[in-house]
């Protein structure tokens, strides 16, 4: 693995981001992102910093907007003290953080003292379901850390699974194998593109799966030969790309291995759609690793195609890693 990524397996209080920043509104969700947050802080040694914001008006009455302030405020302050009462009774330290004005800004503004950011899906108000909602999706696009976006749990692992089309599937050694056949249970899953070992989503994943005591699943994912006929796949691309893309993930897998040899690697090679089938890998995977923008990003573009429909259709938790930004 290059300098690159063992960067990014420095450990948080090395770095000085010693904490885990969680958003707290009084949802469900919210609640159920305080519970992956202090897993989180458990297994890497992190303080939880619990940020809680309320909303500003401006009517033109400062009686009207003197008492709105005061009731938000009220019921801001308690759900954080009864998230904060969740984190003592789990041993762990904690902070809290009051902010006014826009929830998402807020959390990207703290971000930068994160070693992790742990969000709900959606928070107070919902979303339509399968929908990432308007702040987990901003944070995702702008936090300068990593970001856990954890899915409700009803929609989790007791929903349905949605397997992936017909078009979806692995190449393993001894053939293609359907895309939804592939087990992730206990292992985490990250997607890699062209970057291969550059991928900073790649040194957080090895980071993770490390502190969790998790097996590594490395993905290649080809899009490109799913819109092609199958003759054609057959008898021109579809052998080349197995053998290209094992070679690689290989070498990637051995670097990894020769660094980190407490820690089981195995990769999967596929043909269909990325999005869908990282997707099809939160059924299972303990978690799924994503960068935010891909090597065919454009400058500007602050979460690609593949991360947004990966978080919006995600039944599992997925981190999402920002990408070095110039």
């Amino acid at each position: 693995m290059n300098s690159d990524s063992r960067a990014e397996n420095q450990s948080a209080a090395d770095s000085g981001h010693n904490v885990v920043l969680v958003g707290i509104d009084g949802s469900d969700q919210a609640r159920h992102a305080l519970e992956r947050a202090i897993d989180e802080a458990r297994a890497q040694d992190l303080t939880v910093r619990l940020l809680g914001a309320y909303p500003v008006i401006g009517v033109g009455d400062p009686g009207l907007e003197m008492r709105f302030t005061e009731a938000v405020m009220k019921e801001n302050a308690e759900h954080l003290a009864e998230a904060r009462q969740a984190v003592e009774q789990a041993g762990l330290p904690v902070e809290v953080v009051e902010a006014a004005g826009d929830a998402a800004k807020a959390v990207v503004e703290q971000s930068g003292e994160a070693a992790l950011v742990v969000m709900g899906k959606r928070g107070r108000g919902g979303a339509l379901r399968g929908r990432l909602g308007s702040v987990s999706a901003a944070v995702a696009a702008h936090a300068k850390s990593p970001v856990i976006i954890v899915p409700e749990a009803a929609e989790s692992r007791h929903s349905e699974r949605r397997g992936g089309s017909a078009g979806d599937f692995a190449l393993e050694a001894e053939g293609p194998v359907k895309a939804d056949e592939i087990d992730f249970t206990g292992r985490v899953v990250v997607g890699l593109d062209a970057l291969g070992s550059r991928s900073p989503a790649l040194g957080k994943a090895v980071a993770y799966a490390q502190e969790h005591g998790k097996s590594l699943a490395l993905v290649s994912v080809n899009g490109a030969l799913s819109g092609t006929p199958a003759w054609f796949q057959d008898e021109f691309n579809q052998a080349r790309y197995f053998h290209e893309a094992d070679r690689k993930l290989t070498e990637i897998s051995d670097e990894i291995a020769a660094e980190h040899p407490e820690l089981t690697v195995e990769h999967h090679i596929f043909v269909g759609r990325p999005g869908r089938i990282l997707m099809n890998a939160t059924h299972s995977a303990d978690l799924v690793v994503v960068g935010s923008r891909g090597i065919g990003g454009f400058r500007g573009l602050l979460l690609g195609s593949v991360s947004q429909a990966v978080l919006e259709n995600a039944t599992g938790p997925v981190m999402v890693v920002p990408a070095h930004r110039p």
